[in-house]
């Protein structure tokens, strides 16, 4: 048979919890550990100890926001209308980026190509040297360095 927590022993029997709890310390309703702190009960055990349960109350239905829409409905032919226009639109939409993206722009195809490397790379060049750059442990370093 089915287990149960002490909760729903309460609500099958009728009894209170303190009377639960007494009939297990003394013997009358055996139990088992559930954890550290919890114990469970059998049906049987509950059924033996106090007769016949009673019925245990369904919990209650989700209550919903909104009433629930019948299919079929004209609302559902308005929803389907919109969304077909969307993917139409959301293809249009695709097919003009790719258009887009395969389309060199004006302004970058009249332009000379040095323009174009100076716009797209605005990073400025500095003249290489021979010297090799310090490194960062050095200045820790060089109050011990001996001369």
């Amino acid at each position: 048979m089915a287990w149960h927590t002490i909760q729903e022993a309460q609500k099958l029997t009728g009894k209170s919890r303190r009377t639960l709890y007494r009939d297990m310390s003394t013997g009358r309703l055996s139990w088992a550990p559930e954890g550290e702190n919890a114990r469970r009960l059998e049906t049987s055990e509950l059924i033996r100890a106090y007769g016949a349960l009673l019925p245990m109350a369904q919990p209650e239905v989700e209550k919903t926001a909104h009433g629930v829409t019948a299919s079929g409905t004209a609302d559902t032919v308005l929803i389907l209308t919109e969304l077909k226009a969307l993917r139409e639109e959301v293809a249009e939409l695709r097919q003009a980026m790719r258009l887009i993206e395969h389309k060199p722009d004006v302004a970058h195809a009249t332009a000379q190509p040095t323009e174009v490397l100076e716009e797209a790379l605005p990073v400025t060049l500095s003249p290489m040297t021979d010297e090799k750059p310090e490194r960062w442990w050095s200045s820790i370093f060089r109050p011990f360095k001996q001369n």
